[in-house]
Order: structure tokens, then sequence, then C-alpha cells
């Protein structure tokens, strides 16, 4: 998806909501209201959330919140699509890249990428389970995580792995789009689990637990492998 594409789509989901991206401070009501939403949401889901109990939490009347954001549907939209916006890019996509084109072996690349993710997750925890959760639901949460954030990233590994394989560091009889999507869901996975069945799914230290899931990754689980000198 070209950037100009991202930033009309963006455009318009604001102007049809009537979110203003422009917006660097809100007001303290404000602020009460987007940190309250983002706890009910989280918890309770868009369907099960009410604006009253939003209202409640922030301490501020009902009556505000639809002043500010209209509907409970653009206050969700004021949550999530503001956030893509301004992260998907500079936070998402660059640190992706820069860590994939750098020249170390596959076996630090992996991992490193992996925890950088972790940390972006970890920091934003409350907001990704609303985007994720609410992408089943919300057809324009589901087309910015589709194909602008899900669709880009898809195919920077793609295109690294093409090129691992043109380079001999990969298998060449797997096809690209496999190899990148089982390095994605392996991170995916790493990452769900760990914070679901934090105590069961991850049991040793978060270094330790990345290179396994690497060497899996990496070696299969059909039984130890004699590994390359490149990897």
């Amino acid at each position: 998806m070209e950037e100009k594409e991202w930033k009309d789509w963006v455009h318009w989901v604001a102007e049809e909501y009537g979110l203003d991206l422009s917006k660097e401070r809100v007001t303290e009501k404000q602020r009460r209201i987007l940190e309250a939403a983002i706890h009910i949401f989280s918890e309770k889901g868009f369907e099960g959330a009410s604006t009253s109990s939003i209202a409640k939490k922030a301490g501020v009347a009902e009556a505000t919140i639809f002043k500010h954001y209209k509907t409970k549907k653009g206050l969700l939209l004021h949550l999530v699509i503001p956030a893509l916006s301004r992260v998907v890019v500079p936070f998402i996509l660059k640190p992706v890249v820069k860590i994939l084109d750098t020249d170390k072996p596959l076996g630090e690349i992996i991992p490193e990428l992996y925890e950088d993710r972790m940390k972006l997750v970890e920091q934003n925890w409350r907001k990704i389970q609303i985007i994720l959760v609410e992408s089943l639901y919300q057809p324009e949460i589901r087309e910015a995580v589709q194909n602008h954030v899900a669709t880009i990233i898809y195919e920077e590994v793609v295109e690294r792995v093409d090129a691992w394989q043109k380079k001999g560091l990969i298998r060449e009889d797997l096809p690209a789009y496999v190899v990148a999507r089982s390095i994605l869901s392996m991170g995916l996975g790493f990452i769900v689990t760990k914070n679901i069945l934090p105590d069961k799914a991850v049991q040793e230290d978060q270094k330790t637990e990345l290179s396994w899931t690497t060497e899996a990754l990496l070696h299969g689980i059909a039984g130890p492998l004699e590994k390359k000198e490149t990897l």
C-alpha cells in the first residue's frame, strides 16, 4: 500500500467520524475519557462497553462523550485510527526493515526482530488488544490492520526471505511466502502466549525463550540436525 493511499484513507475515516488528527493535545476531560475507554474497551469489548460506564469511569457526564466524539464508534475510532496513522511507518515498519537489512546471521536477526516487536506490544498491550479484537467486527479497523499494517510488514518480510534464498542462507524449495508466514506466525504466537499464558507458555527468561523459538524456526522440531555455519 502506497503511503499516499494510506494517508488518503486515514483522512477519509477522520472526516467520516469527525476525528481531528491535527490535535496533539487534548483537554483533561478528553484525556480521562480516552483512558477510561481504553480500559473498558479492552476489558469488555466494543459491544459490551457502554458510554455511560466510560463516562462514569472518566468522571464526566455522558453528554460530554457525545459532544467530543459523536458516537461510541467515533470514540473507538478516535483511539485506533490516530494511533495507527502515527505509528505505522515510524514505529512498526522502519524498525522491522532496519533489523532485517543487517548483515548479521539469521540466528541473531530473528530473535532481535521478535524482541523488538515484543517491546512495542508490551508498551501498548491494551490498545493492541482493542485493535485486534475489534478488527474482527469493525470494518474500518479491519481494513486498517489488513491493508495498512499486516500487508506492508508481510511484504517486507517476503522480500527479505527471497533475498536470503538467493544467497543460499535458507532452503529454496519452499515458497518465500510460506517462510515469511512461518517467521511471523512464530513471533506472533510467542507474543500472544506470553501475554495470555505467561506462567505456562514462557517459563525461562526472554532471551532463552527467544533463542529456543528461533532454533525451532530455523532447524525444526523433529530432532537435532546438523546446523549450517551460515545460520
